[in-house]
């Protein structure tokens, strides 16, 4: 599977243009009894104003950071309304017990989880494909976390190789599971996924994921890595966002990951 042309991403620009610079809607929250995990969760459904089928899915864990503390709906708008990106469908999982918000589920979900990565492909995105973007197998999709959500992204690429061909780890932590997801990377074969990360300074976890991506460099992967003097905080993560939605769907050649 590959990742339509730079010139297909324009034609596809040029039929929207007249078309697609009304803001986006977000649909949700949306609940999903998970057989497979025993509970239900929420989601929140992103689709651009007039959109086209099929469309390209970034599947969002820590949904409700993104779309809260990251106003990443608003980025979205912007970046399709400018043409920075094609549009896409966003999909956001919540991290909480939805009758229960205070209760968060990231702990046993995100480290490479097996029965949270078959309600993704066996339940999620089925949901998403028939009901929202009309996507298929051949469907350009990616993987969005922050912090545990970032160690999520790698595991799912180790654990479901090539069904997300970009994978953005926002400030991946802490370090021992870094180590672990290191680990894993060392002795899997490579898979066809290309990866955006970024993280802060020592507070930030970078000597980890600094290493964490040698690691992916030195088995061949495209890797976008982004590092700055930030903390592990929405300060360093939302200005990110946008560079995040290039690299998955950018419309100009430099923004894609090589």
């Amino acid at each position: 599977m590959q990742k339509p042309s730079v010139l297909c991403w324009s034609v596809i620009l040029v039929l929207w243009a007249n078309s697609c610079l009304a803001g986006g809607k977000l649909e949700g929250p949306i609940r999903i009894k998970s057989a497979v995990l025993g509970y239900t969760l929420q989601y929140w459904v992103y689709v651009p104003e007039n959109a086209v089928k099929p469309l390209p899915e970034l599947y969002i864990t820590d949904g409700q950071g993104y779309l809260g503390s990251g106003n990443m709906v608003e980025v979205l708008d912007r970046e399709i309304e400018q043409g920075n990106i094609v549009p896409v469908a966003a999909i956001f999982i919540d991290s909480r017990n939805p009758d229960n918000p205070e209760e968060t589920r990231r702990n046993q979900e995100f480290m490479c989880n097996a029965r949270y990565a078959k309600f993704f492909v066996g339940e999620l995105m089925p949901k998403v494909s028939s009901g929202w973007t009309g996507a298929d197998s051949s469907t350009w999709r990616g993987l969005m976390g922050v912090s545990f959500g970032g160690i999520n992204a790698a595991c799912f690429g180790i654990m479901m190789p090539d069904v997300f061909q970009v994978l953005i780890l926002h400030s991946p932590a802490g370090p021992e599971h870094l180590k672990v997801v290191n680990s894993l990377y060392l002795e899997k074969p490579m898979h066809s996924s290309v990866f955006f990360v970024s993280h802060g300074g020592v507070a930030d976890n970078g000597p980890a994921v600094g290493e964490f991506v040698q690691t992916l460099e030195e088995k061949g992967y495209a890797v976008r890595h982004i590092s700055n003097d930030g903390g592990h905080d929405w300060d360093n993560w939302g200005p990110l966002i946008d560079d995040s939605l290039r690299a998955f769907a950018g419309t100009r050649e430099e923004d894609e990951i090589q």
